[in-house]
């Protein structure tokens, strides 16, 4: 996760700037999932699927993957998952050339494992249910001639009702299709981002820096903007903890922003959502959600580069029911946008 923020980061700097896009693409993805048992040891299974999507907008797809888990089990147990996906993609400098985006797949997790305890022989003890899945990753496209894309992602899976709560790691292949697509977007930016959490109220603090990669583009409305951070979080539960007392989460922050712009770069004040996943075991597995808002500025500095501070009051409902309260303050860089 960490060198795909970097990469991500990077990529934008290498952007061609090409005239057009195809409207939609299809093609096979293949993808790596690491679920953790309850002793904490890590084990990944390979999936296999298919996507589809449609280029909605100079800065968004839309589409469906279908994936299919043959082997999702730990010993002589057995859980299989199909994953019927309606996926989003949001690109923040375009869809075309070497383009980050950030993703987000809501759909039908069709779930078949033996039960808790088996008996000789799991096949007579498998049930078949119907549950809700969840994912969100950011990663890299890139196009190669006028015909052909590929995308890398990494993403936080998980089917709540279930005990898959995961890291996946996915690679698709695509055809482009249809005729091309004018670009009419406005320029955007990203680039890594570091923050440090400083504890307000509730039970959980951080023990080290968050590392992510921050998005950025501007709207057709000169003082307005859309944001995205995307941090890898390490965290210290602070009450009595039973079981995984320092969780790992990535927080995906979406926002608003509405900015003044004077001559040294860009005044803004920033509001979203906020959503957690807890990809270890523990009690705070899962998924949770908030909100965010705060001050940032952009200065300048040079022909090409910007630097980002920002402050952020960060609120957090954990799956355990508790209020968690910090402000998260954050430097990155970015290349200059271009208006």
């Amino acid at each position: 996760m960490r060198l795909l923020i970097l990469g991500v980061g990077a990529a934008v700097l290498l952007a061609p700037t090409a005239v057009a896009q195809r409207r939609a693409r299809v093609g096979p993805t293949l993808s790596w999932i690491s679920l953790r048992d309850a002793s904490g040891t890590s084990h990944t299974y390979p999936s296999f699927g298919a996507s589809i999507a449609l280029l909605t907008g100079d800065d968004a797809e839309s589409g469906i993957t279908v994936s299919r888990y043959n082997d999702l089990a730990q010993g002589d147990s057995v859980r299989r998952l199909t994953f019927f996906g309606l996926d989003s993609y949001y690109y923040p400098v375009g869809a075309k050339g070497v383009a980050p985006f950030a993703s987000v797949a809501l759909g039908l997790a069709r779930v078949s494992e033996s039960a808790a305890i088996c008996p000789l022989l799991c096949k007579d003890t498998i049930s078949t249910t119907s549950q809700l899945g969840l994912g969100f990753g950011l990663g890299v496209r890139v196009t190669a001639g006028d015909r052909l894309a590929g995308l890398l992602e990494a993403r936080f899976f998980q089917v709540p009702a279930t005990s898959i709560q995961a890291l996946e790691a996915r690679a698709n292949v695509s055809l482009l299709l249809g005729s091309p697509r004018p670009s009419e977007l406005l320029n955007g930016t990203v680039g890594p981002e570091v923050g440090f959490l400083v504890p307000v109220s509730g039970p959980i603090r951080g023990r080290g820096p968050a590392l992510g990669v921050r998005f950025r583009r501007d709207t057709k409305r000169i003082y307005s903007a859309v944001a995205l951070h995307i941090d890898y979080v390490p965290l210290k539960i602070t009450t009595v903890c039973s079981a995984n007392c320092e969780p790992n989460a990535i927080v995906f922050a979406p926002g608003i922003e509405a900015s003044a712009r004077p001559r040294w770069g860009r005044v803004y004040g920033e509001i979203g959502a906020l959503l957690a996943g807890f990809y270890e075991e523990g009690s705070d597995r899962g998924i949770a959600q908030g909100a965010h808002g705060g001050l940032g500025v952009d200065i300048n500095s040079g022909e090409s580069l910007l630097i980002n501070l920002n402050s952020r009051l960060i609120w957090l409902q954990r799956n355990t029911g508790e209020n968690v309260f910090a402000v998260q303050i954050g430097v990155g860089v970015s290349p200059k946008v271009r208006r």
